[in-house]
Parts: structure tokens; sequence; C-alpha cells
């Protein structure tokens, strides 16, 4: 991950691109993303969850977990750009630490103010009150909250930045939207791209189709032994999603 356009990513972040559905074992991690690339979070960019990254935290026994959201955003659309109210988007990222495929653990993020003042107030790990897309905000023991685009908490404890970063997003993405041609969205920068060669790009070749553009960044750095089981076995899986608090939830990776 790359500063944006003006504020720079803090020292106790080292990123390296993994996925929208993570497991994590040691250096196992399986890839994927996807941006703008329904009509319901085109037009609801707030909802959409572009990728889910997990890296090694500032020291070996300290992981970081990372949701986008609201790619792409232009440099001049950064300073106004904003995460969902708490009463409109409620962010998660959640944790499963036993394999069998529910989460044992959510991380829940919600957000106040306007765009150029906003708070995040973040609760977790804890346990979910119910297992599912469903799940309804959490009153656990743990809570952070101070403003976006600064790090909050403790370098010993858990730490939380959330604000714009710019958004690497390196793939054959002419060749996708060939391939796929329904997955190309109806406007924005994404909208723009051409079809390519007839042939996938040489290997190493893949574009970054987004550099220079930015998205907001849930970023949680803690030990890893809080989100795994009891800090015996270092395996987990961490997935994001994104609901309104009262509805159903409309994003999941």
């Amino acid at each position: 991950m790359k500063q944006p356009v003006s504020r720079r990513w803090t020292k106790w972040t080292r990123a390296v691109v993994a996925g929208v559905t993570v497991t994590v074992a040691t250096a196992a991690i399986a890839v994927a993303s996807d941006h703008m690339d329904t009509p319901l979070v085109e037009f609801n960019p707030k909802y959409d969850v572009n990728d889910v990254y997990a890296f090694p935290g500032s020291s070996p026994d300290r992981i970081v977990l990372v949701l986008g959201t609201q790619s792409p955003i232009t440099p001049a659309a950064t300073p106004t750009a904003a995460f969902g109210n708490a009463n409109d988007v409620l962010y998660q990222l959640k944790i499963d630490n036993t394999g069998d495929g529910r989460e044992d653990l959510v991380f829940q993020f919600t957000f106040s103010g306007e765009p150029g003042d906003q708070k995040v107030r973040v609760q977790g790990p804890v346990a979910p009150n119910e297992v599912g897309t469903m799940n309804t905000l959490v009153n656990g023991k743990r809570e952070i909250q101070g403003a976006v685009n600064v790090t909050l908490g403790s370098a010993s404890g858990m730490q939380v930045f959330a604000g714009p970063r710019d958004d690497p997003f390196y793939i054959d993405l002419e060749q996708f939207f060939t391939i796929l041609p329904d997955r190309k969205p109806e406007r924005g920068p994404l909208s723009q791209i051409m079809q390519g060669p007839l042939t996938f790009r040489p290997r190493d070749t893949a574009r970054d189709f987004l550099t220079g553009f930015n998205d907001l960044a849930i970023v949680v750095e803690l030990p890893l032994a809080e989100i795994t089981a009891n800090g015996a076995n270092p395996r987990f899986g961490v997935w994001g999603t994104t609901s309104n608090a009262r509805k159903n939830t409309l994003a999941t990776n």
C-alpha cells in the first residue's frame, strides 16, 4: 500500500497485496479482489469492499488487518471522501480461528461526523452477537474511538488507522473485462478501460490500473494471539463485510 496524495502511511504498517478473502497460516495467503463490480455498490460505494489484507505487523508476534472500500477515489475527491455514518454503514472484519468457516471474533467499525471531520469507533475483537452477515452491533468491553487519518490506540496493544490510501491494483484488467464483460462498471475510471490484447499480458507485466487513485482503508494492528485460538494455533481466516446495521448485509468479501 502506498501513501495517498497528501498523507503518509504510518510506520507501523508494512504492505503486501493479499486478498479479499484471506486465510493466514504463517505465509499462506489466498487472493481475490472486488472493485465496484455490481450496480448495487457502484451506486452505493460506501458499501463496497475492495480488498481485505493480512500481513505481519511491527514484530513477528503482531498482525495487521486491512479493509479497503470506495475505490477508485480521485485525488481531487479524496479530501471530501467519507466513510458511511453509523446509522447507515457498519464495517466489519470477521475472524474464523477454528476452521469451520464461521466467525468466532469480529471487529466492528462505525463512523460519525461530516467529510473532513469524521470520527471512528472500533469495537473488538469480540465474539459476535450472532453468526453470519446479519450481525448486530456488539457491546464489547474493548473499544477505541478517535479522529480519522491519525493512528489511535497503543503500540503495545491494538492500533487503528482509518483514512485514504493509494490503492494498489495489479491485474490484467483489460483481459478480465474481455472474459467477464458484465463486471465492467458503467461509470467512473474503470469504465474507460479499453479491451486489450487477445492474450494475457506476459508474466510480471500486470499494470497497476489504479495508480494515482485512492481508497478508504481501515487498518488494525494487534498481537496475533488475540485473534487466534488462545494463541496456540497461528492459522486463521479473515473476511470483511459492510451492511446497514438495521438491514441486510449488502457486501461480503
